[in-house]
């Protein structure tokens, strides 16, 4: 056998072995020799393994140098490091409340920094701070001062301070530190009372050799460390000055939601009242390894500067962890077109649209340094077409253990899977194939299914006024040229009409406009009220006019649609979701031909 060379090619253990002992078979030592009924093969296991064990290492070792392919999170922090980017920190809860104090006899009244509220949730308490000290004058009136939206961060403050040498580490010692809230002071000496207040460098463009800045980055186990300048870039720290750190860990989302707060600080007058204005929210984990695969390089790119659209989005990722999916769009795009103008939609974490001071600290402290003067960032709340579902699955009895209770309950557990992984944000689509897949695989007795869908969007009513509804679907419409309801309303209280009123849709013979009628229902049969509107089946974008509105049989006014497609797509600042609520799961027995049930495939 001609095989003087080992093939080094090879990463598998059964091929390396093979090409270890052909090249053994090679050598006139051992050309008849019996390899596997002999010692030797021993040895040759341990040779391959070795082999195989120091070509997988590598393999990982070198992955972890590239952050495409790096999997510890230590490895995407350290390559981010090199782009400039900082992961994002915990983030503490915080809510905005108001603050009345009675009874209190001062002119002027101080709320200290770190006054402590208390707040329960799911039997787990909380407690929320303010972060600085605030003011307020007395009303003579009511003999009261009150606190105007005053923030309160859930977490627990801590401090540490150190003393400047040339071998000094600067870290945080503390895991979930919510770095919004450090707060860097520098004295001259222990025995100093002059403070100078450091911040965080946020563009070296600003940085001179006397700036007072610090850079921070994660180290090793969610820590951080902070280092300071050298005289060239930002000002350095000389030996003996004493560096101290203020800041809050916090229980990430866990107190997100809590609604209802309670005084706990010092005796203020007679009374405390507290009134809550936003419940808490904002609170989250550090950043995970792939939205700092996705940010960083786009964060590199965009330079901590909004110009590109891109850019937008990079920054709120960045600086607003709490955001779960973010879409931007130009307003050149927009119909009639607004030069100039980007238009932002956020989905938060916790819950459906942002709160007002969310909006506010997104476009004054977030977007406000880093964008263009002729740009203008403009918010629009996100808003979600629901899917409602109604799923028939049949199931063979003799292949499970399971109950029909079971199997409806797994059935609905898959759907709500389907739609936590693929839908809930901007970029999300309904694929129909998709679900039915997932619903068949849920159980191996599921033998088919059947799933019909309708849309419905919540359109927020305008009582005692006339508006001009639009609702631009970006999906289109069912249109069969015969009145077949693929547009109806929830019940409506209409001005001037004592009966409970409807609107559906009549479509126009040969055409992709259709109206809408608003009517009644007498003795099961509709009469017409009036036409209120028009539909374009082909574009989705449905326009009520002439209607006032007095009252809604349920909370919002809700149109129930008919797709024209399964599938299900979002545009812009739309969401597809599919509600728990609209979710109707049946469980059948399969059976013969001649007697199948059948379930109808038609909404």
């Amino acid at each position: 056998m001609d095989n003087k060379r080992i093939q080094t090619t090879e990463l598998d253990f059964d091929n390396i072995k093979t090409n270890l002992k052909n090249y053994l078979k090679g050598q006139e030592q051992f050309q008849d020799y019996d390899f596997e009924g002999s010692s030797l093969s021993i040895l040759l296991d341990i040779l391959a393994y070795n082999t195989h064990y120091n070509s997988l290492y590598t393999n990982l070792a070198v992955n972890e140098a590239f952050l495409d392919s790096a999997a510890k999170r230590n490895s995407v922090v350290s390559i981010a490091k090199e782009l400039g980017y900082v992961p994002g920190s915990a983030t503490c809860s915080q809510a905005i409340i108001n603050l009345i104090v009675s009874g209190e006899p001062g002119t002027l009244l101080e709320l200290p920094k770190y006054t402590t509220f208390s707040a329960t949730l799911d039997g787990e308490s909380y407690s929320f701070y303010t972060v600085e000290a605030l003011y307020a004058n007395k009303n003579n009136t009511t003999n009261t001062h009150t606190f105007n939206n005053v923030i309160i961060k859930e977490g627990n403050p801590l401090t540490m301070a150190y003393t400047a040498s040339g071998t000094t580490r600067y870290l945080i010692p503390n895991k979930n530190v919510d770095l919004e809230t450090l707060k860097v002071t520098v004295q001259e000496n222990a025995t100093s009372s002059v403070y100078t207040t450091f911040t965080k460098a946020e563009n070296l463009l600003d940085v001179t050799n006397v700036t007072s800045v610090y850079f921070i980055k994660e180290i090793e186990g969610q820590l951080y460390e902070l280092e300071f300048g050298n005289d060239i870039v930002g000002k350095a720290l000389q030996n003996g000055n004493v560096v101290n750190l203020e800041y809050m860990t916090c229980n990430l989302a866990a107190p997100n939601g809590i609604k209802s707060f309670s005084y706990q600080g010092e005796t203020l007058g007679t009374s405390v009242q507290v009134v809550t204005v936003d419940g808490a929210t904002t609170g989250s984990d550090v950043e995970d390894i792939d939205i700092i695969k996705w940010n960083a390089p786009r964060a590199y790119t965009a330079q901590n500067r909004a110009v590109t659209l891109d850019d937008f989005k990079s920054i709120i990722f960045n600086y607003y962890p709490n955001a779960q999916s973010v879409n931007v769009w130009g307003g050149e795009s927009t119909i009639p077109p607004t030069y100039g103008d980007v238009y932002i939609s956020i989905k938060p974490k916790d819950k459906e649209i942002l709160t007002t001071s969310e909006k506010n600290y997104i476009l004054s402290t977030v977007l406000g340094p880093r964008k263009t003067v002729t740009i203008h960032p403009k918010l629009v709340d996100a808003e979600y077409i629901n899917v409602a579902l109604d799923v028939t699955v049949y199931y063979d009895p003799k292949l499970t253990v399971r109950s029909n209770f079971d199997i409806v309950n797994l059935v609905k557990n898959t759907v709500i899977d389907y739609n936590n992984v693929h839908l809930l944000r901007f970029d999300g689509i309904f694929k129909y194939s998709n679900l039915l897949r997932d619903i068949d695989d849920t159980e191996q007795s599921i033998v088919s299914s059947i799933v019909t869908i309708k849309l419905q969007r919540d359109i927020e009513p305008l009582f005692g006024e006339t508006p001009n509804y639009v609702v631009n679907l970006a999906n289109p419409i069912y249109n069969s040229g015969v009145p077949e309801e693929s547009i109806l309303t929830n019940g409506l209280n209409v001005f001037g009409q004592t009966n409970v009123c409807y609107i559906d849709d009549i479509p126009t013979q040969g055409s992709n406009i259709g109206q809408l009628r608003l009517f009644y229902l007498a003795n099961n049969t509709k009469v017409l009220v009036k036409y209120v509107g028009t539909v374009n089946y082909e574009s989705g974008i449905v326009s009520i006019s002439g209607l006032t509105l007095t009252g809604t049989e349920g909370p919002t006014f809700t149109l129930i649609i008919k797709p024209q497609s399964n599938d299900v797509v979002s545009a812009r600042n739309q969401i597809a979701t599919i509600s728990s609520s609209l979710l109707n799961v049946n469980a059948l027995i399969d059976t013969k031909a001649d007697n199948y049930k059948f379930t109808s495939s038609r909404n």
